[in-house]
């Protein structure tokens, strides 16, 4: 009987938005604490960064991948269950505030505040002044009653603010589960797979426009979409802040690099070729040599050698820096000028037509008219919860002279109070 109350008590604080303030200060420090500890990073960076204790720590708890964790997805699971729930049990109350007049008998009784005034002269005129508009009539109890509720609306504020938070979170966890966000590069002429689609992305044509310091204008990607026949689906153009839209997908221009034919030969004759790009390796014959591209210098400076570096980012005096490996050991490194040869016993490497890579971020994100609706809604519910003021006005017509009145705001506003307080003020002195 006991675990029975416990279990109920444990689901009727569910409806209670106090759990739901203490659910979202949790999630609000968790989601500090993901800022703070680098993200998606290999094992061996946390165990090389921080101390043997806290990269266990950090390793144990899923910190590394911290917002994808169980725990956390745990929590943002009790929160949406939360949201949900007083949602569901504020529903009917909200929307019966929000579109009808309360029961005015009903009302009339739980008021214990009402204000003594003189004569009412012209009621009209007092509904008017005090920002109600027109006002409704009836009688109670053999009294003359008038009243207005108005901006009732603004009740729906706090509930739509709520119903948005659950839908922006819907879409989000949908969007996790059947999009994807994937980063592929290439040079003209390459068609890149995507790994999680049957789409296929050519590369047609690549520039780096450039100003007059060097620094980098605009990143533009001419592309051509295709299916999973090779068939042509759509061709486009990506740059930096202007992606390229096909169906679900965002294709956005990332970065770029520098890229170069590879050819390997053994004992003279031609044996492999490749694109090799920057950080690269090129492995080949049982592992037993590789040649990686360090880093290259379009135009390289030589007359500071021993701190490579280029002049200008244009192709004038290219050079690559490489390391060599030979039986898994780095048996070289050093400076190539393209299309010299780089030999180790019976292997040989050349590097030539360097050229410039586009990296590309291709994303799939289903959930984005969702998450639309629901910002949508949040500001609906925003504008609601701090522009619309419910406020309430009740004349209550007594025999003489005398009259009550009742005033309530749902919000704070001095502005109205202030004005208020000067027209009883003056009603009071008659």
């Amino acid at each position: 009987m006991k675990k029975d109350n416990i279990f109920k008590r444990i689901i009727k604080s569910f409806y209670t938005m106090k759990v739901g303030i203490i659910l979202l200060v949790v999630i609000a420090l968790a989601s500090l604490i993901g800022t703070v500890i680098p993200q998606g990073n290999d094992p061996s960076f946390y165990r090389h960064t921080y101390s043997p204790l806290m990269a266990e720590i950090i390793l144990a708890f899923k910190l590394d991948d911290m917002y994808f964790s169980p725990w956390y997805l745990f929590l943002t699971g009790l929160l949406l269950i939360n949201l949900f729930l007083c949602s569901v049990n504020r529903f009917r109350p909200i929307i019966k505030s929000s579109f009808k007049d309360p029961d005015l008998e009903k009302k009339l009784v739980s008021i214990n505040n009402f204000r003594d005034i003189g004569e009412v002269n012209d009621s009209r005129k007092l509904f008017k002044d005090l920002g109600f508009g027109d006002y409704k009539e009836t009688t109670i109890n053999g009294k003359n009653i008038k009243y207005k509720f108005s901006n009732k609306i603004g009740h729906l504020g706090s509930w739509l603010t709520h119903l948005s938070i659950i839908v922006i979170i819907l879409a989000f966890g949908y969007g996790r589960y059947k999009g994807f966000d994937e980063t592929v590069y290439g040079v003209p002429g390459e068609t890149l797979e995507l790994e999680n689609s049957d789409y296929k992305i050519r590369i047609d044509n690549y520039n780096v426009l450039f100003r007059e310091d060097f620094t980098v204008e605009q990143y533009i990607t001419e592309m051509t979409v295709l299916d999973k026949d090779g068939e042509e689906v759509k061709k486009g153009t990506s740059m930096v802040n202007h992606p390229f839209r096909f169906g679900d997908f965002n294709v956005y221009q990332n970065s770029t690099g520098w890229a170069v034919d590879a050819l390997l030969f053994k004992n003279e004759k031609s044996y492999k070729e490749k694109i090799l790009y920057k950080s690269e390796v090129f492995v080949e014959d049982d592992k037993k040599i590789a040649l990686q591209l360090a880093d290259f210098y379009p135009d390289f400076d030589s007359k500071n050698p021993t701190k490579p570096r280029t002049t200008t980012p244009f192709l004038k005096h290219p050079v690559a820096l490489y390391a060599l490996f030979y039986d898994g050991e780095r048996v070289d490194m050093g400076l190539n000028h393209i299309g010299d040869p780089i030999e180790w016993e019976e292997y040989t490497f050349v590097l030539e037509n360097p050229r410039m890579f586009t990296l590309l971020q291709v994303a799939k994100d289903p959930a984005v008219p969702i998450a639309l609706v629901g910002g949508i809604i949040l500001l609906v519910g925003l504008f609601l919860s701090f522009y619309v003021n419910p406020k309430e006005m009740i004349l209550v017509e007594e025999d003489g002279n005398k009259n009550k009145i009742f005033i309530k705001q749902s919000k704070n506003d001095k502005i109205f109070e202030r004005k208020v307080s000067a027209i009883l003020e003056e009603l009071e002195n008659k």
